[in-house]
Order: structure tokens, then C-alpha cells, then sequence
């Protein structure tokens, strides 16, 4: 799912960004989380937005639902999944800059997946994801039955 949230919300180039923030004009805001509580057991993958007046939440999670289905549909260019693979491989090489940093990751890892290798193979694993592969996850898990939806309101 790491690639997948950097297609709908890593950046201004985004996807919901540019939709939603740019294009639109209708969220001041919108952002995803990967992996809600951890990673260990099944999780979330969450998608905040803020609408911007005069747009409603149900318009703003409309334009949502339609930019999943793009990717369901028709994938990502390959431009774009190599951006969003690069962006995330700098990003997780950042992460790494200090032994305290490299150390809390291997813990981390080993605690959650059973496996500190996985650090070792994060970027191999990203390498090899493909745009089928984009198309597939989001057929499979952002799906109607596997949505929750909440809507946040001044009373």
C-alpha cells in the first residue's frame, strides 16, 4: 500500500492533491494513512479531507471514489509509478541518516514482522511492485464492502 499512498496524497503533484485541492478547489486538504494502527494485523488505510466551502464531504469523498477508480481502471503511467517509487526510496533512505535511526527501524521490524531483514529488502520489494500489481491491490482492498466512512460535523 506504500505506493498506492503516495499516488493519492504524497505531494502537491498527487493525485487527490491536484484533484481535490488544485484542480477543483473543492478540499483545503487531503492526506492518507498507510497502515492504521500497525502493521502487524489487519489495519486501515485511511483518507482525510477537508472540504472547502461551498463543497460538501459527500461531493469531496465522490471526487475520492473517482480518482480510485481511475487507478482501478486504468492504472498509473509508468512515469508515475517510477516518481512515486523514487520519492518513497529517498524518503526511506532519509529515515536511515543515523544509527539511532537505523536501529529503531531494525527493532522495529524485527518486533512487528518477525524479520529485521526487511529493512534490507524494502527497496528491492518497491523495486518490483508494478502497475498490474497498483491495479490489483486497489481492486482487491479499496472496495465498497471494505469501506468505513465517517463524517465529521460542527453541531
Amino acid at each position: 500500500f506504500d505506493l498506492i499512498d503516495s499516488i493519492l496524497s504524497q505531494g502537491r503533484s498527487s493525485r487527490l492533491y491536484k484533484s481535490l485541492v488544485l484542480d477543483k478547489g473543492m478540499a483545503e486538504s487531503v492526506q492518507t494513512a498507510n497502515g492504521m494502527p500497525g502493521v502487524r494485523y489487519p489495519n486501515l488505510f485511511m483518507i482525510f479531507a477537508n472540504p472547502k466551502t461551498p463543497f460538501s464531504a459527500i461531493e469531496v469523498e465522490q471526487e475520492i471514489y473517482k480518482q480510485i477508480d481511475l487507478i482501478k481502471n486504468d492504472g498509473v503511467s509508468p512515469e508515475e509509478l517510477e516518481k512515486c517509487k523514487n520519492q518513497i526510496k529517498v524518503d526511506y533512505l532519509r529515515s536511515l541518516t543515523t544509527n539511532a535511526a537505523l536501529a529503531s527501524k531494525l527493532s522495529y521490524y524485527e518486533t512487528i514482522l518477525g524479520d529485521f531483514r526487511y529493512l534490507a529488502n524494502y527497496l528491492e520489494n518497491i523495486d518490483k511492485i508494478t502497475i498490474d500489481d497498483i491495479k490489483n491491490v486497489a481492486k482487491k482492498y479499496l472496495t465498497k464492502e471494505n469501506r468505513t466512512v465517517a463524517i465529521l460535523t460542527k453541531k
